[in-house]
């Protein structure tokens, strides 16, 4: 059983893995912490329905027929829609050679198997905090890049509202400086 403090809210997980006992596997570590789990065995299944809905967080596999895991990954990370989404690879392959593969093809982390359950927890439990850390802050963002064009605007409309009667002032004080000078 799987402790209490790593219940989560249903954040949305996809699988990829060849591997039917490591799907269910995964799937009932992630499925008994709270999360929403998609599994698939193949990685051009696994795209086509990550492209229908979006997940949280993707664990991918990388010895897989037809597409690596390593393929999956760069076609995730060259769509705008998908770029974003963090990738942990779990793989039997340990060296570091794969490990570094993994990284520069855009995973954020590298789980090798055999795995542990609280390792996986801990790590999926962390990349979505920082999933979520990322988008709060390009929302803050957003909303802080509108309001500087927002500000701009009304200083344009107040500097232009102001030139006006500014104009007409300072035509005044010409009219009483010339006025002053004017002989009698």
């Amino acid at each position: 059983m799987i402790n209490q403090e790593h219940k989560q809210s249903s954040a949305d997980i996809v699988i990829v893995d060849d591997t039917p006992a490591n799907l269910h596997v995964l799937a009932e570590i992630l499925n008994e912490a709270g999360y929403q789990v998609r599994g698939f065995p193949d990685g051009a299944f696994a795209l086509q329905s990550i492209a229908a809905a979006l997940p949280d967080l993707i664990l991918l596999d990388i010895k897989m027929p037809e597409m690596d895991g390593y393929a999956v990954c760069a076609q995730l990370k060259a769509d705008e829609r998908t770029r974003q989404i963090p990738v942990i690879f779990i793989s039997a392959l340990d060296d570091i050679r794969n490990k570094v593969k993994g990284f520069a093809e855009g995973g954020v982390d590298y789980i090798t198997k055999p795995f542990q359950a609280k390792e996986v927890l801990a790590r999926v439990k962390t990349h979505l905090a920082l999933r979520n850390l990322q988008k709060s802050l390009r929302q803050k963002i957003a909303e802080r890049d509108k309001l500087i064009a927002e500000l701009d605007a009304y200083a344009h409309t107040v500097a232009h509202d102001l030139k006006n009667p500014l104009s007409v002032i300072v035509g005044f004080i010409r009219l009483i400086k010339d006025d002053g000078e004017m002989p009698d």
